[in-house]
């Protein structure tokens, strides 16, 4: 079974400049959160799998006129033009691409924290994140 290659990052990111970030991002995530609200309100049930089409490809199904859905795809289009990796809207988690020692790791930071002190594998996730002082 071969491996399977995951695309480059657009930039790699140091703590300060990821920190730098956070004033943005916290309008970003706080608006997408009020859109993902308003999708929810909008589409009940469906709304889940318009949140996952607009997060991903951004191609709708036929029965979806959300322009919310489409909002909410330009908006986490930014981010990732940005080199930021949106990982979970509703706990507005994202992580930016980090050279830690030589090897890439993700700096990991959830909105409602002060500052990026935190850090993961790429093959991990938010729950097994390490304060950044650790090695």
């Amino acid at each position: 079974m071969r491996k399977r290659r995951r695309k480059p990052f657009l930039r790699y990111f140091t703590v300060a400049e990821a920190n730098a970030l956070l004033p943005e991002l916290r309008v970003k995530l706080l608006r997408l959160q009020a859109m993902l609200q308003r999708l929810r309100e909008e589409y009940g049930e469906k709304a889940a799998e318009l949140l996952r089409i607009a997060s991903t490809n951004g191609k709708y199904p036929e029965w979806s006129e959300s322009s919310v859905a489409r909002e909410i795809h330009r908006a986490v289009e930014e981010l990732h033009a940005m080199g930021v990796l949106l990982r979970d809207i509703e706990q507005g988690i994202v992580d930016f691409p980090h050279l830690r020692n030589g090897r890439e790791v993700l700096l990991c930071w959830r909105l409602g924290e002060e500052r990026v002190e935190y850090y993961h594998e790429l093959d991990t996730s938010f729950r097994m994140r390490k304060p950044l002082w650790e090695d």
